[in-house]
């Protein structure tokens, strides 16, 4: 696992507060669910470990729910106390993304339009979010 697969799992618990804060869910759909945050193949095992621990924290609760197609399923909700871990993760990542914002900024204004920063490292391609460029048609593969 790279360092930043690390980084990213590290933002999973306050994703799952909010999915949680969205609406109650069971394990396989919050691991599905995580899919519009760019965990589009989530190992479940490590979503279940989280929601084991989060329940243990007190931040969410579970009880077994019937189904109408299959065995019961244990489904999760946000508690009072998630609710407020909710919140200051909002805080938290509020700073981050201030910081993480004029740090790209910055980089972009490294140097001038399509040339790389100073010693001709490589910056985002073209279509990349953080390109500042638009996308260009007919390309292949992902960027």
């Amino acid at each position: 696992m790279t360092t930043h697969d690390t980084e990213r799992r590290a933002l999973m618990n306050p994703v799952i507060l909010l999915l949680l804060a969205e609406r109650p869910g069971h394990g396989y759909e919050l691991t599905q669910r995580l899919g519009a945050f760019g965990w589009a193949e989530a190992e479940s095992a490590h979503v279940y470990r989280l929601l084991r621990g989060m329940e243990k924290g007190g931040q969410i609760s579970s009880q077994w729910r019937a189904s109408v197609s299959g065995p019961a399923r244990r489904e999760y909700e946000i508690t009072p106390a998630g609710s407020m871990s909710l919140s200051l993760w909002f805080v938290r990542l509020g700073e981050l993304h201030s910081t993480l914002h004029l740090f790209l900024e910055r980089y972009v204004q490294l140097s001038g339009p399509g040339s790389g920063p100073v010693g001709g490292e490589a910056r985002p391609m073209a279509g990349h979010p953080l390109s500042g460029h638009p996308p260009t048609t007919g390309r292949t593969g992902s960027v």
